[in-house]
């Protein structure tokens, strides 16, 4: 099992739009996959815990004991529309303060015995270094850092670096740096050189291209990989996740255009039993409303009856 964390010191660069496009590529090409949102915004939870389906999460299990910790982390789990995909929802109201252990989602980890269940872990977190990033790093066997391309965002990653090493050195380091929204101006490209010379060998190779398809997703709760897998977008994910996981680039693309199949064929399938359930329902209310008004109209009648026949023999 490999535990990463995805981190960056700037908010706004693609963190959990990674976190999302990655996992479900890895559960697409049959890998085992939880998806942890430790971020307040919650916006991973939002896309994809689609039925509100969450009692539990991750606030839970830091607030918990050990052995407590490793059952509510169990509980927490939520599956997602895609096979082999599951993640831990986060809180609106998490914080920092609800951690009294940094180690605690390792020890949770290791208490239920998660590498049983699962071939991959990515931890979402939210923008900066502190006590709720800290958690993760003592998770996580790596680090991946998805950036855009631009002044703050370069500074982000130094001042992260720079963090890390003082204070984290006992936890792992950055592994790989992934930039994102790449659209191949002159200016990206100066920042990506300046980025090689400081951290060479930890860029990727693939760069994430700026693509409204995301936006398209994101609002729409699509799957890229399903419904927009010949999009620029999903093209170079999948070649990223064949250059950070090493992957056989062939089979995963036959495994992920199975799935994708399939997943049409059971959404075209669902919004079939859907629809014809609607149906049965409207026929139905349809129908006991006609035998109540033929009821009525039986009984109105009735009295009509009841009330020529009451005057008819009044008048004799």
């Amino acid at each position: 099992m490999r535990t990463i964390a995805i981190l960056n010191y700037k908010g706004g660069v693609g963190k959990t739009t990674f976190t999302i496009s990655a996992s479900q590529a890895l559960a697409m090409a049959g890998f085992r996959v939880l998806a942890i949102d430790n971020d307040s915004q919650h916006h991973l939870s939002l896309l994809l815990d689609e039925n509100g389906q969450r009692s539990l999460s991750i606030r839970d299990i830091y607030r918990s004991s050990v052995g407590v910790a490793g059952k509510k982390l169990m509980d927490a789990i939520v599956e997602t529309k895609l096979r082999n995909f599951h993640i831990i929802p986060s809180h609106a109201e998490l914080s920092g303060h609800d951690i009294k252990d940094p180690h605690i989602l390792d020890k949770a980890f290791k208490y239920c015995s998660l590498g049983r269940f699962y071939d991959f872990i990515l931890i979402d977190n939210s923008p900066g270094i502190d006590i709720l990033q800290e958690v993760s790093l003592h998770a996580a066997d790596e680090i991946f850092v998805p950036t855009e391309l631009s002044y703050f965002a370069m500074n982000g990653i130094i001042e992260l670096h720079r963090i890390l090493e003082k204070r984290f050195n006992d936890c792992c380091g950055i592994t790989k740096i992934i930039p994102n929204s790449y659209r191949g101006t002159r200016k990206q490209d100066e920042y990506l050189e300046a980025l090689i010379n400081l951290y060479p060998k930890k860029i990727t190779q693939t760069y994430i291209p700026y693509d409204t398809v995301f936006d398209t997703c994101m609002r729409e709760q699509k799957t890229l990989f399903v419904h927009k897998l010949f999009s620029r977008a999903a093209a170079h994910y999948l070649k990223l996740i064949h250059e950070l996981f090493d992957l056989d680039e062939k089979k995963v693309w036959e495994q992920v255009c199975d799935v994708k199949q399939s997943q049409l064929k059971n959404e075209a399938r669902q919004r079939y039993f859907d629809q014809h359930k609607n149906t049965y329902e409207y026929d139905t209310e349809t129908e006991e409303s006609s035998k109540v008004n033929s009821i009525f109209k039986d009984k109105h009648t009735a009295m009509i009856c009841h009330f020529k026949t009451t005057t008819v023999n009044e008048n004799r």
